[in-house]
């Protein structure tokens, strides 16, 4: 069960949003959040301040928790913005306050044990994000069943040596040389063709995957386990689909671990269907110069789009509220 734990650049002036005047507290039954430091230049290429960030996150929480809700976090932290460097936090600190609860885990040489926050309503979320929390990272099980994945994700990263086209972002146009007679890829595009192979993949195997953004270069497609397998079963489940995907398409897919061996193809990691190892959840922020998110697309947006990092934390509310959560099927 959660265990409860008791536990720079000089910024530039900004408008600091309505939704998150300095003077005004969060408050949520017995939890206040008191904000700091809201002018903080967060993304100084978009001149966006933390406080736009903490009103995002704000705005999207209804959507965002339903898919992070007890499930043990790793907190990637910018504190001083995306150009200022960042840590990855996996054991809860001591002064974050006792509502915050935590999920104990031993460590692999028994000499530690890690609390790992956990995230259950708006306060606990808006706080990690105002003690410069970008980026949450969960696991692919909850804390009633650790051992027991209820999702699997896969992960469709272009390879390091996907050149990127000029400018990069929505603007980027095809840079990647393909056979004769075809369209140059972009890495994304590259990212999406493999995406639509897996799915169909994954459709004849009986599941039926959704797709996101990662907020970087590639995508997520995920769908829902029946929560019987451990991690060891899932994995050897994903590592079969990832074969059969492979001896299909042998030329634009590989499961070689060795980077030297992998001649450009897109490489299948089953080995992250593992305890402790985490993704990238829908709507989180990337930091990334321009404040992408990982974002939510249907099958049909996918054909279409050039580029997966148009999703901002200035784009993405309208767009979640107007559509919804695409992803609401993996959240329950």
């Amino acid at each position: 069960m959660p265990a409860t734990r008791n536990s720079a650049p000089s910024p530039r002036s900004a408008r600091t949003p309505a939704a998150l005047p300095e003077i005004r507290p969060f408050r949520l039954g017995d939890k206040e959040v008191v904000f700091s430091h809201l002018d903080r230049m967060f993304f100084p290429e978009k001149g966006y301040t933390k406080a736009e960030v903490l009103t995002y996150y704000l705005e999207i929480a209804p959507y965002l928790l339903p898919h992070i809700k007890d499930r043990p976090l790793t907190l990637e932290r910018w504190p001083e913005g995306v150009e200022d460097g960042s840590f990855f936090q996996k054991d809860a600190s001591a002064y974050f306050p006792e509502w915050i609860k935590t999920f104990p885990v031993e460590r692999k040489d028994h000499q530690k044990i890690v609390h790992y926050p956990l995230v259950e309503d708006a306060a606990d979320l808006l706080y990690l994000v105002n003690q410069g929390t970008l980026t949450f990272h969960t696991w692919l099980s909850r804390v009633g069943e650790w051992d027991h994945p209820d999702i699997m994700v896969l992960d469709v990263d272009p390879p390091d040596d996907a050149p990127e086209a000029v400018g990069g972002g929505a603007q980027a146009e095809a840079a990647r040389p393909t056979d004769a007679g075809e369209a140059q890829q972009t890495p994304f595009r590259l990212a999406a063709e493999v995406a639509v192979i897996l799915r169909e993949q994954l459709q004849a195997a009986g599941f039926d995957p959704v797709v996101k953004t990662s907020g970087k270069r590639g995508l997520h497609l995920a769908f829902r386990l029946a929560g019987h397998l451990d991690y060891s079963d899932a994995r050897a489940e994903l590592a079969d689909i990832f074969l059969q995907a492979v001896k299909k398409h042998p030329r634009l897919l590989t499961t070689e671990i060795r980077k030297n061996k992998r001649d450009s193809r897109v490489y299948l990691d089953a080995l992250r269907m593992a305890a402790g190892a985490t993704i990238v959840p829908p709507y989180v922020v990337r930091p990334t110069p321009t404040a992408t998110v990982s974002m939510p697309l249907t099958w049909t947006e996918l054909e279409k789009l050039s580029d997966g990092r148009e999703f901002t934390i200035k784009t993405a509310p309208t767009r979640v509220a107007k559509l919804g959560d695409l992803w609401a099927a993996l959240s329950g």
